[in-house]
């Protein structure tokens, strides 16, 4: 026990001095895949608010919103750690993306972003459709 408690001791000091408690920083939220054109649009309406993301992994959607945990302290600790959630006490530090961001397949931290990438690939499916019908 002596061995686990100090294990979980190291974990949390490891996020507290590391990486600033990244982990704590943000909420990811899985969405369907836009296959509409409402669904292209709600996705650029996510992208006009601050703090938002949305990017892909594999073939999986993610609205990513950037605000930090309540019970986050000024020092990078969590002010509930014995009673924290079980996503928070499932997370692997062993995967940790301190220091660096994950890099996406899509990653679209803006509307204008977003809107590029949705034209280029509107053009792109005009271009597929041209040859397909010569």
């Amino acid at each position: 026990m002596a061995k686990r408690q100090e294990s979980e001791q190291e974990r949390q000091r490891m996020c507290q001095r590391e990486c600033g408690a990244r982990c704590c920083r943000y909420i990811t939220v899985q969405l369907p895949a836009p296959k509409t054109k409402v669904d292209l649009e709600e996705l650029s309406w996510f992208l006009a608010h601050e703090n938002i993301s949305v990017y892909v992994e594999g073939r999986r959607w993610h609205l990513e919103v950037r605000t930090p945990c309540r019970y986050l302290t000024e020092d990078n600790l969590c002010a509930i750690y014995q009673d924290r959630p079980g996503v928070c006490r499932d997370y692997d530090p062993e995967t940790c993306e301190y220091p660096d961001r994950p890099v996406h397949e899509k990653h679209f931290d803006t509307r204008e972003e977003f809107e590029a990438w949705r034209d280029q690939r509107r053009r792109q499916q005009a271009q597929r459709r041209k040859r397909r019908t010569r």
